[in-house]
């Protein structure tokens, strides 16, 4: 799965799920939806923090995730290692 499939989870706080990519045939006879997202970190300078839209963080629902910097979010990825934790569960608060 590429990396920014998980930002939108990251920045919903949850809100929305993101999933391992699959394509399933069709048998339920429904309409499939696509979501499509654009969100380019690489045109912000380093010190740009990410994480829970804070309209979206309340006391009743407070951040499930920590904010991170774009370095921190490449580097999370690709440090993927036998413990086989996706991006989203390594910025878990």
């Amino acid at each position: 799965m590429p990396p920014w499939a998980n930002i939108f989870q990251i920045i919903s706080n949850g809100e929305y799920r993101s999933v391992e990519h699959r394509v399933l045939a069709n048998a339920l006879d429904e309409p499939r939806i696509s979501v499509v997202e654009f969100f380019n970190m690489d045109k912000r300078d380093g010190s740009h923090r990410y994480g829970p839209l804070p309209e979206l963080v309340t006391a009743e629902r407070p951040a499930l995730y920590r904010d991170f910097t774009v370095e921190e979010f490449h580097e999370l990825h690709h440090s993927k290692g036998l413990d086989c934790k996706s991006l989203v569960e390594k910025l878990m608060l």
